[in-house]
């Protein structure tokens, strides 16, 4: 039997056709390479006779020879090989060898090209249709890179980088991208266009060709086939794109169907591009929709291509092997998109000096969406130095561009010097095509010895009329806290406005002397506090969810969660909501304010304003109040001087607003900058107006969660919440509430700037319907609190 022997079989494209011929079982597989890797390994258990390190002795047992572009010309096995006259192959010559008998179904690409082709063999073969496929990565879902299917189809990576791509003229294809890299191979933007439109013209079946409509410089070939992308004027439109914390979702339009919530576990409007050429594939190659759609769902990534490694003490850290400034910026987006406003670490390890020559300037500017980049070491991938082009060179340029956020470590003491840069909650990505992968593991075995706990002030009471629902949110604040990460520090603020300090603060408040003669905020709990790197504020009501406290922690320099003294007064000043809302053309009830002074000089105008501007029914309340205190519904003119009497016994000012005759809807909101609104919640009230103990008693009123309204309705409500909250500068938290009338349209009610957090309250019951619980909102809200002042510092920096 024939023996094929491969010189650098650990390589990821070589390994995937050894496994192939040995799968095929038609002959022996042998191959070295010069250092030991997992692959290798593998490929001994799987039949391979395998050697660590090249020896000219192994190729007299050979028949054949396989090589890549990678092998060297002084190798001694190719030279022996030459020397003896074996027949010599090239890694695409043999491709194009497995592929003969096949349909070819080819994915080529400046980037995107690995996970894009393994996409389509994961939806292929649980489709039933068992392809064959070689890939340029591992293929979670089968732990493999290569199989030999008895399907028709052959799916495999087309290599534009040395222009063996032209060698074997597809059956269909997908074509990701254009983009200048291995220009070392084609040496002008000319000859790279021109190899494309050559393997465009080859194309066996165009109903069976996508091609990317996003990419400008392929959208200029002019190629046949159907074009994919975002534009409205491609063939395959992706329309409605979403990410969470699972992966994307996305609709798509095409041939006048429309493909509704498709889901892919998998980050970034890239991978939406991906995923809906393989859709409109696999739909051409007749694979039931079902089938592609339950694939989509199940598919588990490539290894390599933004993998996840683990997480210890919040630290999340991921994998790719991008190394070109595209893949980067690409690769850096989606993770963004999915990390949010948490720190994003980026620890990029350059590869080959002659890429970093033809790219240089590139990668000064395609780390824009990390907030931490680490350099190491260029990678040479066995290319000899250039002069001038060094790591200390790339360094300096680098940090002119970055600033303070980026470092460098040698790649010998990498792990150990991320350690020391590191902070719980951070996301991690390694970057490059180097040994950078190796660092994950080591950082995470590391981190989970020297990680250490992040100082949180926990403050609560206040002097409010709220300083009851104050003390039992903070319980269950102090409860999500996770303490293997959080050392928790409570601060109590009496209702005569002293502060208190220690683990037991929850009962001092209980008993807290009427008046002391200390200072409010004696100097120990000020040092306790100063010493404390975040700090949440969980106040409701005036002198504490109204900005007072946010503005005398912005004084100490103490991150702090929820919005800052400026939305704070905005928010917890009904007025000033609602005259912002009308600005921002948000609907709000008809109303007006008046102060306590006017009134009482002329207790008449009240009534003269409500008739002149509004009808009865009225609601009249406190400007500054919630939990629905001091406030009450007048249905004739009778009940105004009561009612303003009560509401003016809680503040100097109120605010008379238009009853609205339907139902109050309530949106839960989290975020700085990636603002996110959970189910919209129903207060199951039946009209009867909600009070103190209807939020907060025994017997609280229920919620629906999602709100009982249409998908169009919650489409509506959903975009006016985060109009509204975005209008009042809200950062953090908030809850935003609205009604909604019998005709369906939507009537800003009022903002909560820190929402209940109470065992009856809505905020948390809509974040656990939407599967995070207090836990993860804790970890949300310290983020969000050390991201507002990164953003201050960027800005005073400037």
């Amino acid at each position: 039997m024939e023996i094929v022997h491969f010189i650098g079989l650990g390589g990821i494209g070589m390994s995937a056709l050894a496994r192939i011929l040995i799968q095929r079982g038609e002959v022996y597989v042998q191959g070295t390479d010069r250092s030991a890797s997992p692959l290798l390994e593998q490929l001994g258990k799987e039949g391979a006779l395998v050697q660590v390190g090249h020896d000219a002795a192994w190729i007299e047992k050979a028949t054949t020879v396989i090589f890549s572009s990678d092998v060297l010309e002084k190798n001694e096995e190719l030279e022996k090989a030459r020397q003896i006259s074996l027949p010599l192959l090239h890694r695409s010559d043999l491709l194009d060898r497995l592929i003969q008998g096949k349909k070819p179904l080819l994915i080529t690409g400046t980037h995107g090209k690995t996970t894009t082709s393994s996409l389509l063999a994961w939806v292929l073969f649980d489709a039933g249709l068992d392809p064959t496929f070689a890939i340029g990565g591992i293929l979670s879902n089968l732990d493999t890179n290569g199989k030999a299917g008895k399907g028709p189809h052959f799916v495999a990576e087309a290599d534009e980088s040395d222009g063996s791509f032209l060698k074997t003229p597809a059956f269909g294809a997908i074509v990701t991208n254009l983009d200048n890299d291995h220009m070392n191979y084609w040496q002008s933007e000319e000859n790279l266009a021109a190899a494309f439109s050559q393997f465009f013209s080859a194309v066996q079946s165009p109903e069976h060709l996508f091609w990317c409509k996003d990419d400008a410089r392929l959208d200029k070939l002019r190629s046949g086939g159907f074009s994919y992308g975002f534009s409205p004027d491609a063939d395959l439109i992706i329309q409605s794109f979403d990410q969470n914390e699972s992966g994307i979702r996305f609709d798509i339009l095409f041939q006048g169907k429309t493909y509704r919530q498709i889901e892919l576990s998998l980050f970034g409007r890239h991978n939406a591009l991906n995923g809906a050429a393989v859709f409109g594939l696999a739909l051409q190659l007749q694979a039931p929709e079902e089938a592609v759609r339950k694939a989509f769902q199940s598919f588990s990534g490539t290894k390599r291509r933004l993998e996840f490694k683990g997480e210890v003490h919040k630290v999340k850290i991921y994998d790719d092997y991008g190394h070109h400034p595209v893949e980067i910026e690409t690769t850096l987006k989606a993770l963004r998109d999915s990390a949010r406003e948490r720190r994003l670490v980026a620890i990029f390890q350059p590869h080959r000096y002659t890429r970093v020559r033809d790219l240089f300037e590139d990668f000064l500017g395609c780390f824009a969406d990390a907030d931490v980049v680490v350099l190491t070491d260029i990678y040479s991938a066995g290319e000899a130095p250039i002069v001038g082009i060094t790591t200390a060179v790339l360094y300096t340029r680098m940090k002119e561009a970055l600033g303070t956020k980026l470092h460098f470590f040698p790649r010998q003491h990498l792990e150990a010097g991320v350690i020391e840069i590191l902070r719980p909650l951070d996301i991690i990505l390694t970057l490059g095509a180097g040994d950078v992968t190796r660092a994950s593991l080591p950082i995470l075995n590391m981190w989970a010895e020297k990680a250490p706990k992040i100082r949180v002030a926990l403050i609560f009471g206040g002097t409010s009329a709220e300083h009851e629902v104050s003390i039992l949110s903070a319980k269950n604040v102090f409860k999500g806290l996770d303490t293997s990460v959080y050392d928790v520090r409570c601060f109590g603020v009496t209702k005569q406005g002293d502060w208190i300090a220690g683990s037991d603060c929850f009962e001092k408040l209980k008993n807290a002397p009427q008046k002391t003669e200390e200072p409010k905020v004696p100097i120990p709990i000020l040092e306790a506090l100063a010493g404390c790197q975040v700090c949440i504020p969980v106040f409701h009501g005036p002198q504490g969810e109204d900005g007072m406290i946010q503005g005398f922690l912005d004084t100490l320099q103490i991150p702090y969660a929820g919005c800052d003294y400026r939305s704070g007064a905005l928010c917890m000043h009904k007025g000033w909501t609602k005259h912002t809302a009308l600005m921002h053309k948000i609907p709000t009830p008809p109303f007006f304010e008046m102060e306590r002074g006017e009134y009482w000089k002329n207790p008449e105008s009240l009534l003269k304003k409500i008739d002149e501007r509004l009808s009865f029914p009225v609601w009249i309340k406190p400007v500054h109040l919630g939990s629905s205190i001091g406030v009450g519904c007048a249905r004739d003119p009778s009940e105004v001087e009561k009612l303003a009497a009560a509401a003016f016994f809680y503040d100097d000012s109120i605010l008379v607003e238009q009853h609205i005759e339907g139902r109050q809807i309530e949106f839960g909101m989290i975020g700085n900058e990636f603002i996110r609104v959970g189910p919209p919640c129903e207060i199951l009230n039946h009209g009867a107006f909600v009070d103190y103990k209807g939020k907060y008693g025994p017997s609280a009123m229920p919620y629906a969660i999602p709100a009982r309204i249409t998908e169009t309705e919650a489409a509506i409500g959903v975009e006016l919440a985060k109009r509204t909250y975005s209008a009042a500068g809200c950062k953090g938290l908030a809850r935003i509430d609205f009604f909604i009338d019998n005709d369906g349209y939507f009537w800003l009610n009022e903002i909560n700037p820190f929402p209940g957090c109470t065992d009856t309250s809505a905020f948390p019951k809509i974040w656990a319907a939407a599967g995070v619980d207090m836990g993860q909102i804790c970890d949300d809200l310290v983020a969000l609190a050390f991201h507002r002042t990164r953003r201050l510092e960027e800005i005073r920096g400037k």
